[in-house]
């Protein structure tokens, strides 16, 4: 089953999955010092995160639709600082009106490509599976990882599953 649609899974995708302490939030407060505040949130925040990886399955046009908004997001950035370094470059260097305006609409749409970018990177933990990942219960070294945003269907079968292999188990041979 499909972790996304429900529908019959046609390949796997791994996915990686990152829970801060619930403390940690309490270091937004970095974030009214400006950019270095918000550098060193992102690296407390990363380093001190519980992670975990694994593979889902998936149908081909989810792997498909979740690779393109990753992708898509990612190509933003580059697109933003090529835009906006040539907007720069291009208005500095030109006294003509219709190419101040062309530089001017450069600079603007690379404003708007960040905007974008920021839009999506923030958006991303609502697309597609995510999970939180817990600590290890006393005596055991694997995480504990709680999957959300999956589909109801794919959740039965996962049941299912345990469920068998409970009757298994319990059935004595």
């Amino acid at each position: 089953m499909c972790a996304m649609t429900g529908r019959p899974a046609e390949t796997w995708r791994k996915f990686r999955f990152a829970t801060p302490p619930d403390w940690a939030y309490a270091l937004l407060a970095l974030v009214v010092l400006g950019g270095i505040g918000i550098i060193a949130y992102a690296i407390v925040i990363a380093s001190i995160s519980r992670r975990a990886s694994g593979y889902l399955p998936l149908t081909k046009r989810s792997r498909l639709l979740l690779n393109l908004y990753m992708w898509g997001t990612a190509a933003l950035f580059p697109v933003f600082l090529v835009l906006l370094i040539a907007g720069i470059v291009l208005a500095g260097n030109t006294d003509d009106q219709a190419l101040g305006f062309v530089a001017g609409t450069m600079i603007v749409t690379s404003v708007v490509l960040l905007v974008a970018f920021l839009v999506l990177v923030v958006l991303r933990r609502w697309i597609g599976p995510g999970a939180k990942v817990m600590e290890p219960p006393i005596g055991y070294y694997d995480k504990p990882v709680e999957l959300r945003r999956v589909h109801p269907t794919f959740v039965g079968a996962i049941h299912q599953m345990q469920a068998t292999r409970m009757a298994k188990i319990a059935r004595p041979t």
